[in-house]
């Protein structure tokens, strides 16, 4: 505990420091206490604290470093930054290998031939009210659920003219298919919801870690289940034509520096690579920077407000693979014949 107050005190004149001198030789140190003050950071000994300032000295010559090259996009420190690899791994929960054939049966494949389109206008669904607030998954492999859930919101509030928050908790306590925090698959909640009605988060509320009992038994819901879900085909006009329809579940590789310390501007490079790992919600297109917009499920203080710009590559998997595995939740396929 005495070694923690000394942290703490240091935290704060290191700060101090960081504000009045700002290119002294105290920056790493004083860079690092404010780092820790701003994340909230507990450490259990001085041993952690020496190790998790390694690992955030590495990362902040690193960013520095990067930034000072000029790329399309920025990096920076956020609260993986004294992670290891393995700790941030396990926020990466998409899991294609635990498809269950029988089980995805019940889907069908979009119904579009993913021809290319003639022109392709600004989309973002966050301006039509189809988008609810950037949440936070937490020290959870749970981004297979929020993908989901942004789709089903965009599916329902396209419907029935509501924007609602529907709970990531009902998918992670109850989706057999799926296994919680330790991974899952967009499509599987869609056909958990198939069989078993979408829970409002107020109702059900998100906790990390998450318990592993299942609660949707005992908690009434008013809302209908969800009667189509679709995978998308492989390609950037099947990604195009889906989001010409409503707010798409993607899946993206994550397992990078590219996206993990993502702060701005538009990842374009296909060192991202492209084996899926991690679920993420599609909400627009941007016609200037020639880029999807993607939303996170690690809070709003990471990237642009919790979401990031990818470009759209027209050959191949995709940046960071985003052409390959998608679905969409819908609640009318007849709504696909009245577009923007």
């Amino acid at each position: 505990m005495k070694t923690l107050a000394i942290i703490a005190i240091v935290a704060t004149l290191a700060t101090t420091l960081y504000v009045l001198y700002p290119t002294s030789t105290v920056d790493a140190d004083a860079a690092y206490m404010k780092y820790i003050s701003e994340h909230n950071k507990n450490y259990a000994s001085e041993e952690e604290y020496n190790f998790r300032r390694a690992l955030f000295a590495a990362e902040l010559e690193r960013v520095e470093k990067w930034n000072a090259e000029g790329h399309s996009w920025t990096q920076g420190l956020n609260e993986f930054s004294d992670w290891t690899h393995d700790e941030y791994k396990r926020l990466l929960g998409y899991k294609s290998q635990i498809a269950n054939a029988q089980n995805d049966a019940a889907l069908g494949d979009f119904p579009v031939n993913c021809k290319e389109p003639t022109s392709m206008p600004d989309v973002d669904y966050r301006k039509k009210g189809m988008v609810t607030r950037v949440k936070n998954q937490g020290a959870c492999g749970s981004c297979w659920a929020f993908s989901a859930v942004g789709s089903l919101e965009g599916a329902y509030a396209k419907h029935f003219g509501e924007l609602k928050e529907f709970s990531e908790q009902q998918l992670v306590d109850c989706d057999q298919f799926s296994h919680g925090c330790n991974g899952g698959l967009m499509t599987n909640g869609f056909i958990h919801w198939m069989r078993k009605a979408p829970i409002l988060e107020s109702d059900y509320p998100y906790v990390s870690p998450s318990p592993s009992d299942c609660k949707e038994s005992s908690i009434a819901t008013d809302e209908p289940e969800l009667p189509y879900g679709y995978r998308v085909d492989i390609g950037w006009e099947c990604v195009w034509d889906a989001l010409d329809h409503g707010v798409t579940s993607v899946a993206i590789r994550a397992e990078n520096d590219a996206f993990r310390a993502y702060t701005g501007g538009v990842i374009d490079t296909d060192a991202c690579g492209t084996d899926l790992d991690h679920g993420v919600t599609l909400v627009g297109y941007e016609k200037a920077t020639d880029a999807w917009i993607v939303k996170n499920s690690w809070g709003a203080n990471w990237g642009e407000d919790g979401y990031v710009r990818i470009k759209r590559a027209t050959d191949g998997y995709g940046i960071c693979g985003i052409n390959q595995q998608n679905a969409q939740a819908t609640y009318d396929p007849d709504e696909w014949d009245h577009r923007h």
